[in-house]
């Protein structure tokens, strides 16, 4: 009684604490993977571009595999439906403010605890063998030959049958080591963890729970074979698998993963269907956790019908202490400009995150924001891969034309871009990347572009507005305000960078003259 009251106020006080802990993306990421993805999915440029990992990690407080893959999903995949949003918001608020109920459930997550080697939903993936032949026979070698001779040579007290007991082990230990690597134990551990968490959490009896608790009804109803079936995994595992030793002999394990092999296969999809309710009612949990946290610190998004986006005061969810900056577009389109460091690449994700926070969890970290709904695409941070032979310029042309044919789609586009076709030369970067940003401009899109190329804000002034991030070379340093301004950057710090870390004076003296020279010839 002591232990889970020392369990429940430990989750209390971890509510609201972000969560340090090794995190397996390869494994986190496999049920998203498993899924089939549609054009308004995060696809994995963007959700690089947006540093996406180490979001998620800043707003996962989830204590189970399943909470980590569903909250892992639900990022990768906002919805575009006022309702469902409505609907989640409101479930997570009362999990945010219903500390009972969130700490029992958290309780039975802690319990489920963490599937390490990704056994569950590695098993669920492949093709199981399904031999009723091994079945019965393990059946009769198990438990009736087994328990047969040992109750035999007990009450008979006959020799031979007390040698006969000897061999039997002896055969059926040697199958125990045979099927090791067939028999998938620890995914059905993790199985029968589940369908047990489930039924805990049918216990608790709040209406905000309500309807998961009558489609887990529903689910475990469908798999009341599988139940039965697990029992004996379960059995092997209690006291920290003291009772392993008890299922060599019966070939427990063996006779439970070939009674479920076909069921498994016949009941993937309510197996799966209740894994995803597990982790979403504690997708939520973690986002109340986050959302503790940053008490004070957000607000709800205002949905619009009409293309744009109206931030004011938005913050980078990753950046302590980050600058405030605010942007309305009056037109569909804005360049940045400005040197290095400055903090457009920020800006650009700052906006992008926030339209993924408003769309996934219904809460943003401005203190407004009104848009409409958007298909988020971005081609921020392409990189080559010199194993595939991909050159610089083809992963950024590859990177636009997602965007491009992401306008073809029903949703209208936000899409930020971070210094368009810098692996090519500068005469056709100007020319396509002009024509690029029209075309995109023309659509029912947002696109936000940050460039160097001050060429391009004569080509784009009748579509795009212009701001810029400036800073400030000085005896002291480099420094920055982060705080964007209206108009184009007219600053040339690069040079004076250089100068103020050290290089030669003749290298410096002659980069202000070739920089005049080609200024005017551009």
């Amino acid at each position: 009684m002591d232990s889970l009251l020392g369990l429940y106020d430990m989750m209390e006080k971890d509510f609201g604490e972000e969560r340090k802990k090794k995190r397996n993306f390869k494994h986190i990421r496999t049920y998203f993977d498993m899924e089939e993805q549609d054009g308004y999915t995060i696809d994995d440029q963007t959700w690089d571009d947006f540093n996406m990992d180490e979001v998620f990690a800043k707003v996962d407080r989830t204590y189970s595999s399943a909470g980590e893959a569903i909250l892992y999903k639900m990022l990768r995949n906002p919805l575009h439906d006022k309702k469902r949003l409505e609907e989640r918001d409101e479930l997570i608020e009362t999990l945010r403010k219903s500390t009972d109920l969130r700490t029992k459930l958290q309780m039975i997550y802690f319990k489920l605890g963490y599937d390490r080697k990704n056994t569950f939903l590695d098993m669920i993936m492949e093709s199981l063998e399904e031999n009723k032949t091994k079945y019965y026979l393990y059946i009769l070698f198990g438990r009736v030959l087994m328990f047969g001779t040992i109750i035999l040579s007990i009450l008979l007290k006959e020799p031979t049958l007390l040698l006969a007991t000897f061999v039997l082990l002896w055969v059926n230990v040697f199958i125990n080591d045979k099927e090791r690597k067939n028999v998938k134990s620890q995914g059905l551990l993790y199985l029968r963890n589940i369908i047990i968490s489930a039924k805990k959490i049918q216990e608790i009896k709040h209406p905000a729970i309500e309807n998961y608790n009558k489609e887990i009804k529903e689910l475990l109803k469908e798999l009341k074979g599988i139940d039965s079936a697990t029992r004996p995994i379960q059995l092997a595992n209690t006291a920290g698998g003291v009772f392993e030793v008890l299922t060599i002999p019966f070939l427990l394990e063996e006779t439970a993963f070939y009674r479920i092999a076909s069921l498994l296969e016949e009941k993937r999809e309510y197996i799966l269907d209740l894994y995803y309710l597990i982790g979403e009612i504690e997708s939520y949990m973690s986002i109340a956790s986050y959302k503790e946290e940053i008490k004070g610190k957000y607000t709800k998004p205002k949905f619009v019908d009409k293309v744009g986006i109206n931030i004011v005061d938005g913050v980078h969810p990753l950046i302590k202490d980050a600058v405030p900056n605010s942007i309305n577009f009056e037109k569909r389109g804005i360049v940045l400009t400005g040197t290095n460091m400055a903090g457009k690449s920020t800006f650009l994700r700052m906006i992008g995150l926030n339209i993924i926070f408003a769309q996934t969890f219904n809460f943003t970290l401005t203190k407004k924001y009104e848009a409409c709904l958007f298909n988020i695409v971005s081609s921020i941070s392409p990189s080559d891969d010199v194993t595939l032979g991909k050159s610089y310029y083809m992963a950024e042309a590859e990177a636009l034309l997602r965007i491009i044919k992401a306008l073809e789609l029903d949703l209208p586009v936000f899409c930020p871009i971070d210094e368009i076709f810098r692996g090519t030369n500068p005469i056709e970067r100007i020319a396509s990347s002009a024509e690029i940003l029209k075309y995109i401009n023309s659509k029912d899109s947002i696109s936000i572009v940050a460039t160097h190329d001050r060429e391009l804000t004569d080509i784009l002034k009748e579509n795009y507005d212009f701001f810029y991030f400036s800073e400030k070379v000085d005896s002291k340093g480099l420094n920055f305000d982060y705080k964007l301004k209206r108009g184009v950057s007219k600053t040339r710090n690069a040079i004076k960078l250089l100068d103020h870390i050290g290089y030669p004076k003749e290298i410096i003296k002659k980069s202000y003259n070739r920089a005049e020279t080609l200024e005017k010839y551009m």
